[in-house]
C-alpha cells in the first residue's frame, strides 16, 4: 500500500469517527429532559383544586390567561368555555360529546378534532383551526 492510499485512508477513517461522535452527541441531546415539578407549600391540600391544564406545543395560552386572540377565521375557543387553552375555533361549531367517548369528530378541510391533538385543547370533540 502507497503512503498516499494510508493517508487518504486515515482521513476517511477519521471522518467516519469524528461523524460518528457528532451523531451520538446530536442524539444525547434529543433525550427527554424531567420537567421540574414543584411541592405543595404546607398546609395546602395538592387534591382540592385541579391542575391547570399546561400549554400545548401547537399554540395556545391557558384559558387562564387573559388574552384578546385574534383569530383570522372564527373566534376565541376560550369564549364560552369551548377550548382550554386560546385556540381558534369555527364561530359556529358546538362542543360535542366528550373526548372520554372516543369517536372521531367530522371536521372540514383544515380543521381537526381538538381531542385528537397532543395534549388535548378541549374536554368535549370540537373542530378548531
Amino acid at each position: 500500500m502507497t503512503p498516499r492510499i494510508r493517508r487518504v485512508l486515515g482521513y476517511v477513517l477519521a471522518m467516519k469517527l469524528l461523524s460518528s461522535i457528532a451523531l451520538a452527541l446530536a442524539l444525547a441531546g434529543c433525550g427527554s429532559k424531567p420537567t421540574p415539578t414543584s411541592s405543595p407549600s404546607p398546609g395546602s391540600d395538592p387534591t382540592s383544586s385541579p391542575p391547570s391544564p399546561k400549554v400545548p406545543p401547537q399554540g395556545g395560552l391557558s384559558c387562564e390567561k387573559e388574552i384578546a386572540l385574534r383569530c383570522v377565521q372564527g373566534l376565541d375557543g376560550c369564549q364560552g368555555g369551548k377550548t382550554l387553552v386560546h385556540m381558534c375555533v369555527p364561530s359556529e361549531s358546538q362542543p360535542g360529546p366528550p373526548c372520554e367517548q372516543e369517536i372521531a369528530q367530522v371536521c372540514p378541510v383544515g380543521q381537526t378534532d381538538a381531542c385528537l391533538r397532543t395534549p388535548r385543547v378541549s374536554a368535549n370533540h370540537l373542530c378548531v383551526y
